[in-house]
């Protein structure tokens, strides 16, 4: 049977075999290994859905990342999207429309307070 600690460190060599590092946030949940596997788990299983290809599932975590995550999202996905072949323009236009959905939910939100 396989350790807690030797179960992390399959899964931190997995993450950098698939992303060429590892991302920051399984940097930090790492501490917490029932949170970092739940999280891991989960994403292996929506990567492994085939239900889209690869790199679209990499623009939409750049138009999300772009919408409301951090740098660190951001960056990363660019780069994986980037390793995938993904050329400049698909990945701004993947920024501009992630911008776009937050802006206009912000802009829906606000304008039904408004006409309260």
């Amino acid at each position: 049977m396989v350790s807690q600690e030797e179960e992390i460190q399959m899964i931190l060599k997995q993450i950098e075999d698939y992303y060429g590092f590892v991302p920051k946030i399984f940097q930090e949940l790492q501490h917490n290994p029932e949170a970092f596997k739940a999280h891991f788990y989960k994403t292996l299983q929506l990567q492994a859905d085939r239900a889209l290809p690869d790199l679209t599932k990499e623009l939409i975590a750049i138009g999300s990342a772009a919408a409301g995550g951090t740098e660190h999202c951001l960056s990363t996905h660019i780069k994986v999207a980037r390793q995938m072949g993904a050329p400049d323009d698909q990945i701004l236009l993947a920024i501009l429309i992630g911008a776009a959905v937050t802006e206009t939910a912000a802009l829906s939100k606000s304008l039904r307070v408004w006409r309260q």
